[in-house]
């Protein structure tokens, strides 16, 4: 499953409200349903989503890191994705900004400060690379 297929799923399976949503036709459109309840009753999709992702502490990935992960073929697992932001949280504990974490056959650069996954490639990358600005690394 693609990182941000994961991402979708996880948001949207977690989001508080989302079955009071309700889509209100224009006034006046042919077979229109008028809503009776106050217009105070009903919260707007985009403010609960909004909400959502404020709330969420959880790992975010880059456009330039799922380009790398569909360029370099990274599929992550809902379990690999959980040790990721397992490491991720013990480098925000460790109060570092920027980290290289080390995951099976592959590592990620990460701001560990906006929990978002910055770029990812497989080892064998990782190895003809030089990392700059990083603070810390985790073998998870």
């Amino acid at each position: 499953m693609k990182v941000g297929d994961l991402q979708l799923q996880r948001m949207t399976q977690s989001l508080p409200g989302l079955d009071q949503v309700r889509s209100v036709p224009r006034t006046g459109s042919p077979g229109a349903v008028t809503d009776t309840r106050p217009a105070s009753d009903v919260t707007p999709f985009s403010e609960i989503l909004g909400n959502k992702i404020k709330e969420s502490d959880g790992l975010k990935f880059s456009a330039h890191a799922v380009r790398r992960l569909d360029d370099r073929g990274i599929m992550l697992s809902q379990n690999e994705l959980s040790r990721l932001e397992s490491g991720v949280q013990k480098m925000v504990d460790k109060g570092a900004q920027s980290s290289l974490l080390l995951m099976d056959d592959n590592a990620y650069i990460v701001s560990v400060k906006n929990r978002t996954v910055i770029t990812a490639m497989d080892m064998q990358a990782a190895r003809e690379n030089v990392f700059t600005n990083i603070d810390s690394v985790a073998f998870l």
